[in-house]
């Protein structure tokens, strides 16, 4: 491979087990990029960026539903799809329209631990 060619993502392995990541508990995780939560949306479960950009809140100690983590701090919404931000109190709107988070995908390993897929994400 040459210093052009895209590379693939990094896998980091966890020791969570895919089943104890809820809706109403994400976990934290340290990783080689930092600190990341690991969020369960249905039957799929990402990786995310573990601090709120807002006001830095601990996003891990949010919940999710409908495609969304809520930080706990202020209730600023994420889209774990779009991973811009959903929903901010009025006010904030402005600063909101350009606020993200990182959203990375995962896999189960054989014995049913999260590995996540680390780097650039397209988007």
């Amino acid at each position: 491979m040459t210093e052009h060619e895209p590379r693939g993502p990094e896998v980091f392995a966890t020791n969570v087990d895919g089943a104890a990541v809820t809706e109403r508990s994400p976990q934290l995780v340290e990783t080689p990029q930092g600190k990341l939560a690991l969020v369960r949306d249905g039957a799929r479960v990402v990786a995310i960026d573990a601090w709120c950009p807002h006001l830095d809140g601990p996003l891990w100690e949010g919940s999710s539903a409908g495609g969304e983590i809520a930080c706990p701090w202020h209730r600023w919404r994420y889209s774990l799809d779009t991973r811009r931000c959903a929903w901010a109190p009025m006010g904030d709107a402005e600063e909101a329209a350009e606020t993200s988070i990182e959203v990375y995908p995962t896999a189960l390993d054989p014995q049913g631990r999260i590995q996540v897929m680390l780097g650039d994400q397209p988007g």
